[in-house]
């Protein structure tokens, strides 16, 4: 077939029509519904290693979306259950975590913080009261009485061998006593005295020591009776108030620790006397209201379905906890009601959401999760303290039971590099929900995609929008994802233009499909400075193009830059010289380490097509080298291989191609066109070189017929096609292109393998005969010339 001329109404941006349809979401549409599938099926699966990677690209609302539809599958479940940590009164460096109904943790904490305020106030009172008070002094003064008693008895003993004790600074002393009961010196008494005085003071002494020892004792034993007393005075108090929380509690698995809880509470009821004793020192037990505290660590009191939590910094303390730390005069101190939840905590029973790029940035966050999942716990670390000095108090708190669905969000490259390098990837993350990048432009797509898009543009914006500005963002998405029968799942990138717009047309009436093309039309232009500066080089001849006459072995190519905001295209010449030779095409861009390897295969496919071609009864006898010219930065891709081709077939032939044409397309050795990406760049590119220089009606592009749905041009473009100033031209095989560019059909060979004289290929055959020949001739000649050289 011969090259068809595209029409204009298949080359703008298309005008969808669509339906109004409610209650949609993204997860409706067709791309997908494969992730949603996979999202419900890897949330209802109860076995361990059913988590989730949703992949897809980026701004196809693969994190809010999904997050929204996991919100609303979750809506219709119970709450999750609270978790509480409890002092473990045995090993108080090992609290317990607890599972609550939902709502009961808080209930619990309110209740135990009454509780400990009750017991202070009962207790204050009952050891207050005058029977404990009588108890208590009837004690002591049993003890007292008792060692009056032997005070008594010593002293008598004293005073009858003329001896006294007397107080002294250091102490009790045993001294002679004088007629006025006064403290002699030994000294002072008659020698004859001295020796049995000083016997009968050491006497006096040990039973002083010895009482002061049994005294000790009954001080110990007084205390314990003390004790005593005060427990059997609590007993009844603390049993009173227990009670009522043991029964309101006990049923969720706390019995046993009522039951400790009053046996400490008793082993330690000096905790409930003053902070600060008579002699202004404090307390050394630790205050009841820390001791006995409830540490609600996650509270589901208020929720309606179980959690579904997005955590958007995961790092290692946000994910399994922490242990908060508070100052005092000389040290940091910590205890267990300073543990804090981390997102997996708070996520227990329901879901926790992580962005996997986020994930992996932070350290010790994926060993952590994997850990935490692998275990089927929780347990908080602090390998940041691991070299620290100790803090005193520190708990290390038991390991909470897990049960939660991980759904992490990521690029389709972070997934597949983290399923072919980790075995812990693939064992936990078993479930793959994938969005597809496009969306099929069918009826009902159609109609999702665009009451989306209205739902999502008057919620932004808070203004109505007019169906045909619907329409025009339909087209918008198709020429984002470059095809005519699909649209971009990127849905916030239309969000984008939805809001310049909205900003440029102020605040009043609806939104427009003109305002739209003028939002677009701004960005274009806040963008493309370096698109410019490159049509002016060209313009001003810096950069040789030419768009009008012919000339042989030269063709315009068309390549697409990216600078990340922008893309666009731009012509690129390329040459092709013809010589005698038997080096066959010669790729200047590989001799010079210039061109990437897909560009190399191109001209390699182009060389494979030639000798198919004509070198069927002898070996192709030519040297062509080709490049592109005025390239300083490299090449890369085969877009331009069939530009490549036909330049050397014109250098061959000494055939013109006509300038006024570009063209882009693959080729493979069939000579078959193949489609190329960035089309619609391509020939927009070259199109605003030759509007530059204006539009002769004679310009456009050729593009494989592969590629017409993939031509979504400007709508400036799309009109200067419509009145023929501009031409799009789709070809199949390198033979239409050639035809057109020539002016000569490329002929097709007879019986004998010979293509017609007055045919583009014939003329080929027939140089490259001749350059057989005459290195045919050149080799005899050298041959006669050898052999006349050994005759002489």
């Amino acid at each position: 077939m011969s090259a068809r001329e595209v029409k204009a109404g298949n080359v703008g941006i298309p005008r969808f029509k669509w339906r109004s349809v409610k209650k949609k979401t993204v997860f409706d549409l067709s791309s997908h519904e494969r992730a949603r599938d996979a999202i419900r099926f890897g949330l209802s699966v109860k076995e361990s290693g059913f988590n989730i990677f949703v992949l897809g690209p980026d701004r196809a609302g693969r994190l809010t979306e999904t997050l929204a539809f996991i919100q609303e599958s979750q809506a219709h479940l119970p709450p999750a259950d609270d978790w509480v940590y409890l002092n473990n009164f045995a090993r108080p460096h090992r609290p317990k975590p607890y599972r609550l109904p939902p709502g009961v943790g808080r209930k619990l904490r309110d209740a135990m913080e009454t509780f400990v305020a009750q017991v202070r106030a009962a207790l204050k009172q009952t050891f207050e009261s005058d029977d404990y008070q009588n108890r208590v002094k009837a004690a002591q003064q049993r003890l007292v009485k008792a060692a009056q008693s032997k005070m008594d008895e010593i002293g008598k003993d004293a005073a009858a061998q003329g001896l006294g004790i007397f107080q002294g600074e250091q102490g009790p002393i045993v001294a002679p006593s004088s007629d006025k009961g006064e403290p002699q010196s030994l000294d002072d008494v008659p020698e004859a005295d001295r020796d049995r005085l000083s016997d009968a003071a050491e006497d006096i002494v040990e039973r002083l020591n010895n009482m002061n020892a049994e005294l000790a004792k009954d001080r110990a034993v007084l205390a314990e009776t003390v004790s005593g007393i005060s427990r059997d005075a609590a007993r009844n108090t603390v049993d009173l108030l227990i009670e009522p929380l043991s029964a309101a509690f006990g049923g969720y698995g706390l019995n046993r620790w009522f039951v400790e809880l009053q046996q400490d509470l008793l082993d330690r009821l000096r905790a409930f006397g003053p902070a600060v004793d008579a002699q202004g020192n404090p307390n050394p037990e630790e205050p009841p209201e820390q001791r006995y505290a409830v540490n609600l660590l996650v509270d589901n009191g208020d929720a309606k379905s179980p959690p579904v939590i997005l955590e958007s910094v995961p790092s290692f303390e946000n994910l399994i906890g922490r242990i908060q730390y508070r100052p005092s005069q000389t040290h940091m101190e910590t205890d267990f009601t300073l543990i804090r939840a981390g997102a997996l905590h708070r996520a227990n029973g329901g879901v926790l959401i992580l962005r996997a790029e986020s994930l992996v940035a932070e350290p010790g966050s994926w060993e952590a999760l994997v850990n935490s999942l692998r275990d089927g716990s929780v347990r908080i670390e602090e390998p940041h303290r691991q070299n620290s000095l100790p803090i005193v108090g520190a708990p290390s708190p038991k390991a909470v039971p897990l049960d939660i669905k991980i759904v992490l969000v990521g690029s389709p490259s972070i997934y597949y590099a983290a399923y072919s390098q980790s075995s812990d990837f693939q064992g936990l993350f078993k479930i793959k929900a994938d969005i597809d990048a496009a969306v099929p432009a069918t009826a009902s797509d159609l109609s999702i995609y665009g009451s989306i898009l209205q739902a999502r543009a008057e919620k932004l914006t808070g203004r109505p929008v007019e169906p045909g500005a619907i329409g025009y963002l339909l087209g918008t998405a198709a020429r984002l994802y470059g095809e005519r029968s699909r649209l971009t799942a990127r849905l916030e990138l239309l969000d984008d233009i939805v809001a310049e717009a909205h900003s440029r047309a102020g605040n009043g009436g609806k939104l427009t499909e003109a305002d739209l093309v003028a939002a677009l039309a701004e960005r274009t232009r806040r963008n493309n400075r370096i698109e410019v500066q490159s049509q002016d080089l060209i313009e001003r001849g810096t950069v040789l193009i030419s768009t009008a006459d012919s000339a042989i072995g030269q063709i315009n190519a068309l390549t697409v830059r990216d600078t990340g905001d922008h893309a666009f295209g731009t012509p690129s010449r390329v040459t092709a010289r013809a010589s005698i030779g038997r080096a066959g095409v010669v790729n200047i861009e590989r001799q010079v380490d210039m061109g990437g390897p897909i560009q190399q295969k191109g001209v390699l496919v182009l060389q494979g097509y030639l000798s198919g071609l004509f070198a069927n009864t002898a070996p192709l006898s030519f040297d062509c080298s080709i490049t592109f010219e005025q390239n300083y930065g490299g090449v890369e891709g085969d877009s331009a291989s069939m530009a490549e081709l036909i330049a050397v077939l014109s250098a061959l032939a000494n055939a013109p191609l006509r300038q006024d044409l570009a063209i882009t397309g693959s080729v493979n050795q069939h000579g078959e066109a193949q489609a190329v990406g960035g089309v619609h760049h391509k020939v927009e590119g070259f199109y605003r070189t030759c509007q530059r220089r204006g539009l002769t009606g004679s310009q456009g592009v050729i593009v494989p017929a592969a590629n017409l749905d993939n031509l979504i041009l400007e709508d400036e473009v799309a009109a200067a096609v419509a009145k023929g100033d501009f031409h799009l031209y789709a070809v199949k095989r390198v033979e239409d292109a050639v035809a057109l560019l020539t002016g000569l059909k490329a002929g097709k060979p007879n019986k004998q393998g010979r293509y017609p004289e007055d045919s583009l290929y014939g003329r080929v055959a027939a140089r490259l005969d001749a350059f057989d020949r005459s290195l045919s001739d050149r080799e005899v000649d050298r041959m006669h010339r050898a052999l006349a050289k050994d005759f002489d």
